[in-house]
């Protein structure tokens, strides 16, 4: 059964006001074109998640949509620290977001957890670290201390996360969900399966019988998902390995509109509320910076060295 449907009834279908959301991206393929619809539809009070949170979660929190936000850390990239996250925490504007941090390996293995029904996963890298000394709305729940059963040494236990939605952005999908990635996979596969339900976006919708020529790339099965949107340029300024490059100056700009409030509520207005959808996007960019810079971007092509599987 086909699940494709355009952004906008993706987001309104399958995200409301106070879930909790995984939003994939570790590094390239966060899924920019849902987080501005998000934004558009005007839904609040979320709870967000996911390791080496970037310039989409500062969008989110700028624009007064996020309540609580379960971290490693937030930055800008080559541009430093992450101006609306650090005018909330700071000075609480649009508002002051709650904040539990973690590490970089805890939390993806808090999210594996989820992903294979665990109730709690054993970590080492948070021990003897000052995140054991800040809790926030989680609480005594953060972290909790059991002696081990085989040789009686402490052990930190992290609880597992089940995220209402997960957000990610692949490469390429079928119709029914089967979605794949290549490059660098970080935690998507984990929080994508430890989520009740899933929003695959991509770059391309494909067969089923493409789908099963290299299963190995698939990292969500179709029962998992709600929803598929075809979305071509959807992680812009992000990178889509093998699609697109990373747009470094539409990055800076972005550094440069965020550093005040004004700034930023004018980047939103250009570039989210005055804009329907990805293919308006992608128009008013080229009308802006021509059609060069955007074919620029645009990756070369390549065949990977063949596989046999034969037996």
């Amino acid at each position: 059964m086909s699940k494709v449907m355009p952004m906008k009834e993706a987001i309104s279908s399958h995200v409301r006001s106070g879930d909790f959301l995984f939003i994939g991206g570790y590094i390239c393929r966060s899924p920019y074109a849902a987080v501005h619809e998000i934004i558009r539809q005007g839904i609040k009070e979320l709870t967000v998640t996911r390791s080496n949170a970037a310039d989409d979660f500062d969008l989110l929190i700028g624009a007064g949509c996020v309540k609580r936000f379960i971290a490693t850390f937030l930055s800008l990239g080559l541009w430093g620290l992450a101006r609306c996250y650090r005018r909330s925490l700071e000075k609480g504007i649009p508002h002051k977001v709650e904040v539990e941090e973690y590490t970089n390996l805890s939390l993806p293995m808090m999210l594996m957890a989820g992903s294979m029904g665990m109730p709690f996963v054993p970590v080492r890298d948070m021990v003897g670290t000052d995140l054991m000394n800040v809790k926030s709305f989680m609480g005594d729940n953060k972290y909790k201390f059991i002696d081990s059963p085989f040789d009686g040494s402490p052990v930190l236990l992290a609880p597992a996360l089940n995220p209402d939605v997960a957000i990610i952005h692949v490469q390429q999908a079928d119709e029914e969900g089967n979605a794949q990635i290549w490059g660098i996979g970080g935690d998507c596969k984990v929080g994508a399966n430890a989520a009740k339900k899933v929003i695959v976006c991509c770059e391309r919708i494909v067969s089923r019988e493409t789908i099963g020529k290299d299963p190995s790339r698939t990292i969500v099965p179709s029962f998992k998902v709600a929803a598929v949107v075809e979305e071509p340029f959807g992680c812009h300024p992000g990178y889509t390995p093998g699609f697109y490059d990373v747009d470094q100056s539409f990055g800076f700009q972005y550094q440069q509109a965020s550093n005040t409030v004004e700034g930023f509520q004018d980047f939103l207005k250009e570039w989210v509320f005055d804009i329907g959808d990805r293919t308006e996007y992608i128009s008013h960019y080229i009308d802006k910076y021509g059609y060069s810079q955007y074919k620029n971007l645009q990756a070369g092509f390549d065949y990977s060295y063949p596989v046999s599987y034969e037996y």
